[in-house]
């Protein structure tokens, strides 16, 4: 059975706070009697509910280490944020340590991210309009189930990690490994980057086979780097410094603008996310030509699953790709960028698949809109009236669900139980005159 989220639920340990429900950006999660529960069809795996529960009920499961026993050939594909979480170590030393936990082989998908933007250069002045990077899965997913309108103006080029791992399993077959040997892994800083190699974006397949999250190999990685015996190992080539920036928020928009690229706009943080995709729906967001996007503010060194604080990655990673490197020449017809499928809108938002029972719910809707108070307190367990309103047309939830309809109901219960109190039954009123 194919996994379809990273996000996953502790039910023993949800209090049901709501806290969740109010900060989920696709309004995916529901709380019923006192419980938590997640939409898969609206889930975008942004990990926002990881974030905002005090109670770790919400977490998620990666690889580990221990996993790499599975591979006769594991190799590790770095993400451009990953040296962020390193202060004042150089990227070489991070690489020997990955070599002596047993990776056969180390590769920067910062080495892919240039390329990339290298080829978005290209895409851009070849293409009238405005387009939208689609390198975090996040994003991606969001504009699938909210924005579907936009999906033509996602730029068509497989995400950094895919392309690199792509390329790595070409360079591999080339050196002579069995396909059958190598087990890629990626080192994850969220959710939905993992979610990705069971449930891939404009692809048949993830060309990834596991992916570990940052917090379980810093870790192991700090122990080699405290070892004196550390020794270098070459990776796949110097590191590419330009390429490290796309692991913060703008570290792509940097690359571009330094090949005079302009009419770009680097945003991040999901809400904020939301906000510049509702403008431009509006049609108000003019002279841009590009759009950065990124799920986690901050950009990829945000993500839940990293360890240092994304101030501080940030930091690292503007001191490492400080100066004046330039950028290198990648030989872009070295990779296949382009997706072997479009980008489809998700399958959300039916109230019905029969079209005359779906006007029928769709004029239930919208009485019961009217029905309810417009409060948005999501006391009910859902993050505002309208979306209640859906869930009780769908019959997932009641009116009474309500606070403010059942406080109202009981009150004129009450009223009519005080004015029953009161009455006599007819066989003991007496009759006028007597």
């Amino acid at each position: 059975m194919v996994k379809k989220h990273s996000v996953l639920l502790k039910e023993e340990k949800c209090v049901g706070c709501t806290n969740c429900v109010k900060n989920c950006p696709t309004k995916a999660i529901r709380v019923h009697q006192g419980k938590a529960m997640i939409k898969g069809e609206l889930c975008i795996d942004c990990a926002e509910c990881i974030r905002t529960c005090a109670y770790h009920a919400k977490y998620t499961e990666t690889a580990g280490l221990e996993d790499l026993a599975a591979y006769p050939y594991p190799v590790a594909l770095v993400p451009p944020s990953f040296y962020g979480q390193f202060e004042q170590t150089d990227p070489d030393r991070v690489v020997a340590a990955l070599y002596q936990l047993g990776f056969k082989g180390v590769y920067d998908v910062a080495r892919a991210a240039e390329a990339v933007s290298l080829q978005t250069i290209e895409f851009l002045n070849e293409h009238e309009g405005m387009y939208i990077s689609s390198s975090c899965p996040g994003v991606v997913r969001l504009i699938k189930i909210i924005y579907p309108e936009l999906l033509a103006d996602l730029i068509p080029f497989k995400s950094p990690v895919e392309l690199m791992a792509e390329r790595v399993r070409q360079e591999l077959e080339q050196q002579g490994v069995p396909p059958g040997d190598m087990g890629l892994f990626f080192f994850t800083p969220c959710p939905a980057k993992l979610t990705t190699i069971t449930n891939p974006l404009g692809m048949e397949r993830s060309y990834l086979d596991q992916a570990i999250a940052v917090e379980k190999v810093y870790p192991a990685i700090i122990k080699q780097l405290n070892q004196e015996q550390l020794t270098g190992v070459a990776g796949d080539g110097p590191v590419p410094f330009l390429g490290i920036s796309w692991g913060q928020s703008g570290g792509e928009t940097t690359i571009l603008k330094r090949k005079k690229t302009n009419g770009i706009l680097s945003v991040s943080g999901i809400h904020n996310v939301k906000r510049v995709l509702d403008e431009i729906d509006r049609n108000n967001i003019k002279g841009i030509k590009y759009l950065e996007l990124s799920a986690c503010s901050q950009g990829c060194v945000g993500g839940i699953l990293n360890v240092l604080n994304p101030f501080q990655a940030k930091y690292n990673l503007q001191r490492l790709s400080s100066g004046d490197q330039q950028l290198v020449e990648r030989n872009t017809g070295e990779y296949n960028f382009r997706l072997s499928r479009k980008f489809k809108a998700g399958d959300v938002g039916k109230l019905a698949d029969d079209f005359d029972l779906a006007l029928e719910k769709l004029a239930q809707l919208e009485e019961e809109i009217k029905v309810l108070p417009g409060l948005d307190c999501a006391a009910c367990g859902a993050p505002d009236c309208e979306t209640l309103a859906e869930d009780i047309v769908s019959g997932r939830a009641q009116r009474t669900d309500c606070i403010f309809v059942l406080r109202e109901q009981v009150g004129k219960l009450a009223d009519r139980m005080s004015e029953l109190a009161h009455a006599l039954p007819p066989v003991m009123k007496k009759k006028k005159g007597d």
